[in-house]
């Protein structure tokens, strides 16, 4: 009898291996295509095609980040605005944001994104885990910073020591614009010139 439970075991031991071996296969057989597709739909000229985004992808072009810099680096716009974690959790906050812009931009035809309402909302698509990526040696700097050091890393020695006790605390807090300088500024001149044309639509049209 115990020859037979044993074989029993051996045998759902072996099933259970299989069906992991298995699963592990396919996790990784689908994981590869989900980065492809990830990466395709990830692109700074794939996010800069919707026309509401127009002013974010022109001022991120002035920007440090967009290559305005000695060394010509331009980040990627997913290095900000996903998480650096893993395929699944990058894959979720993509399709989501990526759902909410195109029906803004398809269905409800908006003209331009709202800054005075995503604004203050900037944490909720600025992932730290960029940050940290490029500028793995900032909290470094600042924990050793002294009245001599640059005063980017005495300020950053302030931030970095209420990091722990607020709750809320993360890059974009501090860092408003620094990917998309002057955008507020960007999306009015553009508003201002939409409504001008408008004008003149509507005013040749009167007269015609």
């Amino acid at each position: 009898m115990r020859s037979l439970f044993k074989q029993i075991r051996s045998v759902k031991g072996a099933v259970l291996a299989a069906i992991l071996t298995i699963g592990a296969g396919i996790g990784l057989l689908t994981a590869l295509p989900a980065t492809e597709v990830l990466h395709a739909f990830s692109t700074n000229e794939y996010c800069g095609t919707c026309h509401t985004m127009e002013p974010a992808a022109e001022t991120f072009a002035k920007s440090v980040h967009g290559g305005n810099n000695s060394q010509g680096f331009v980040a990627e716009c997913v290095s900000c605005h996903l998480p650096n974690s893993n395929v699944v959790d990058e894959l979720w906050v993509k399709g989501t944001s990526g759902m909410r812009h195109l029906f803004g931009e398809y269905v409800l035809q908006m003209e331009s994104l709202d800054y005075e309402e995503l604004h203050p909302k900037r944490t909720e698509y600025v992932f730290d885990s960029g940050c940290i990526n490029c500028h793995r040696k900032l909290e470094e700097r600042a924990k050793v910073a002294t009245t001599e050091s640059p005063i980017a890393d005495q300020t950053h020695q302030i931030a970095f020591a209420r990091k722990d006790s607020d709750s809320n605390w993360q890059c974009s807090s501090c860092h408003y614009d620094i990917a998309h300088p002057d955008l507020k500024r960007s999306m009015r001149l553009r508003d201002e010139e939409r409504m001008r044309e408008m004008a003149t639509l509507l005013g040749v049209e009167n007269n015609g």
